[in-house]
This record gives structure tokens, sequence and C-alpha cells, in this order.
């Protein structure tokens, strides 16, 4: 069986080690490659190119990261419901000859926010990032009881277009766009959540100053590489409860290995692996 993850910049993603470790634990043969538009082989290539390569190279599916979550899903040929909400493909399964797009981030997070005990409290959560993990990230935290979620993004517009998406598949939530980061934003929040780029080892720095946060809120991250960002550490600093990203990478990929592979992923293995790939920073005191 083979498959690929498509992006740029690739290189150091896990998520082809966490395939080819689960597939190896179950005793099958996995050819799980990188199709890199960073790279020399890919980066002439357009992504209904890269698509067709992979569909006609007889790959089982492939898995869709930044920046070509919301382009893919103008290359499906059926989606699956949630990646129809929220406009963005991170999972593709070729099967009789059609392209079917799923979104498995959705699961990854609201699997990661289920395990962290100490996020409970999430009627009011300011999210960072309007791309499309980040709308994957908004309807998690909608579903999982947040009550006011208040979206911010670079682009104004794209914070925009996730709110009224949001509002408009679960009309019950209050969603909207703010302005800026300012304290008299984030001080009454229950939580935030960074799903930028910002904070990985390639694009370092922290999307939102902890500072302006009560001592109560709760600061979660997406970036898993490094597993304790930045602004994980300046929240600690703080004595805030925080939430690293590698459950969302885990819970994503265990979900995306069952789609393509057709059998189940064991999570605690796949926790493991992550564990052995990234292990855990120390944390400051």
């Amino acid at each position: 069986m083979k498959a690929a993850l498509i992006g740029y910049g690739i290189a150091k993603s896990l998520t082809p080690e966490m395939h080819l470790a689960e597939a190896q634990a179950q005793g099958f043969v996995y050819d799980y490659q990188r199709f890199d538009t960073a790279t020399a082989e890919f980066n002439s290539m357009t992504l209904p190119q890269i698509l067709d390569k992979a569909q006609s190279g007889g790959l089982a599916g492939v898995n869709v990261t930044y920046p070509f979550k919301r382009a893919a899903t103008e290359q499906m040929d059926e989606l699956s419901d949630t990646a129809r909400l929220l406009g963005a493909v991170n999972t593709v399964l070729f099967k009789d000859g059609q392209r079917i797009g799923h979104n498995t981030d959705y699961v990854g997070f609201r699997s990661a926010l289920r395990g962290a005990p100490a996020m409970t409290l999430i009627q009011n959560v300011s999210l960072v990032g309007a791309g499309g993990a980040g709308g994957a990230v908004a309807l998690a935290l909608i579903d999982q009881g947040c009550e006011n979620l208040f979206i911010f993004d670079q682009r104004p517009s794209a914070a925009q277009e996730l709110a009224e998406r949001i509002r408009c598949a679960r009309p019950r939530a209050m969603v909207r766009r703010i302005e800026a980061l300012s304290q008299s934003e984030l001080v009454g929040m229950n939580g935030v959540v960074n799903a930028t780029p910002m904070g990985m080892a390639s694009q370092p720095g922290m999307a939102v100053d902890p500072a302006m946060l009560n001592p109560a809120c709760w600061v979660a991250d997406i970036v898993y590489f490094p597993r304790q960002t930045a602004l994980l550490q300046a929240a600690q600093a703080r004595r805030l409860r925080t939430l690293d990203g590698s459950g969302m990478a885990v819970f994503q990929a265990a979900a995306a290995f069952h789609l393509i592979t057709g059998r189940v992923a064991l999570a605690r293995r796949m926790f493991n692996s992550f564990d052995w790939l990234v292990p855990q920073e120390e944390v400051p005191a």
C-alpha cells in the first residue's frame, strides 16, 4: 500500500514517520512518501498535477498540509460533511477513480481537547488563525461546548469568512471576528488557541502575549515542533495551564491512517511513536 504527504517545506513533518511506525507495528508493508513542493522534484508542479501523479501512481490516498488544504477542496469529486463545512481537506482517498476529501484536523483537535481535563471551561475562547487548521479548531471548540468564540487573523477577511461559515453551520453559537489581540479583548477569555504556524522552529515567535491573559486562562498551541513553543513556555512561566500540539497531531494522524489503510490505528501506540520522535522538552519551573 502506498500513500504520501503533500505540502510545502515538509521535510521535518512527522506524519510519514507516525504512519510508517503504525504500519510496522501492525505488520504490513506501507510506502509513505513526501511530495514536497519546496524540493526540485515538485516545485514546478501545481496541486492538480501532484494529485494526478499520486492517483495515477497507484496511491491509496494522500495527506494534505500547508498551503494546500483549502485549494484541495476544488480538486475533489466528493467531500465529507466536515470537509465541506470547513472548506478544507487534509486527507484524500483515491477510490474507483474518484477523489474523496476528508478533514481529520477537526477530530484531532476535539479529541485532544476531550483528553485535557484542565481545559473543560471553554465558554469564552479566542482563536488566533483562520486558515485550514484554524477552521477545524473553531468547529471543534463549538462542538465541544464553546459558547462565545472570538477569531483573529492577520487577514481580517479570512477571520470574517470563518466566523460566518461557523455561524451558518452552528447557528446557536456566538462567533465573531475581533480586530486585534488587545488586553481588553483577551482579559475575559477562558482559553486562547494558537492555530497559526508561529512558534514552529522555522517561524519563531508568539502569536499572543500571555501577559494579557487572566490567571485562570488556559493556552493551547497546535504547533508540535517544538512541542514546548515560546508561547507555551511563556504561559507556563505565568502559571497558566497549557495544551501542546501533540494530541491534535496524533489523533488526526490516527484518523487519517484509518481512512487511507482501512485499519484502526492504536492512538496510544502512535503517541509512543510521537514521544520517541519528539522527546518532551524540559518545561520551565
